[in-house]
């Protein structure tokens, strides 16, 4: 499940529920932030006032009374799965030393699979044809990273227009 949270509480929140032996995931991503005095790389949320859990309805309980927490993603009264396969694409990315920062919405297109480099098996789609980067989606928060990579020879094209799978590319290639 994603839950929603104030913004700025991401880390109380997933200490609250650590603490309470709750299953968080938080993705992070490092950056560095300018004051008149001074500078300061920081770890930053990578989807902003989102928090990932995998809770029971008792650990939903308990998770909710968390400072800061706001809500669990949910239409029509329901909480909103998260696509493990989503998030194991999140996960891979953290570990494989590639850069990234947040893309905040991206448009769907070409279903495309990743087939070299640490990414590789991942399903996207192609979002931009002027960039090497790839747009990893968590759909249930309509949330987006974006990923730098070194050639667009580590992409092919599997299907033309279709559902979103979990991944988005951008790549700087042509047909």
């Amino acid at each position: 499940m994603a839950a929603y949270t104030r913004p700025k509480h991401e880390s109380r929140v997933r200490e609250y529920c650590q603490e309470r032996e709750i299953e968080t995931f938080l993705p992070t991503y490092r950056s560095w932030r300018h004051w008149s005095d001074r500078r300061k790389l920081l770890d930053l949320p990578l989807f902003p006032s989102y928090l990932f859990m995998r809770v029971s309805e008792e650990q939903r309980r308990r998770a909710v009374q968390a400072p800061g927490f706001l809500w669990f993603i949910h239409q029509q009264g329901r909480p909103v799965p998260v696509n493990e396969a989503e998030l194991a694409a999140v996960r891979q990315l953290l570990v494989s030393g590639l850069q990234y920062d947040p893309l905040p919405g991206a448009q769907l297109g070409d279903e495309i699979e990743i087939v070299r480099g640490p990414l590789q098996g991942q399903i996207g789609r192609l979002v931009r044809k002027q960039q090497n980067a790839i747009a990893l989606l968590v759909t249930a928060i309509n949330g987006g990273v974006r990923v730098t990579l070194p050639d667009t020879s580590w992409v092919r094209v599997v299907r033309h227009q279709i559902r979103p799978v979990g991944l988005a590319v951008t790549a700087g290639f042509s047909y």
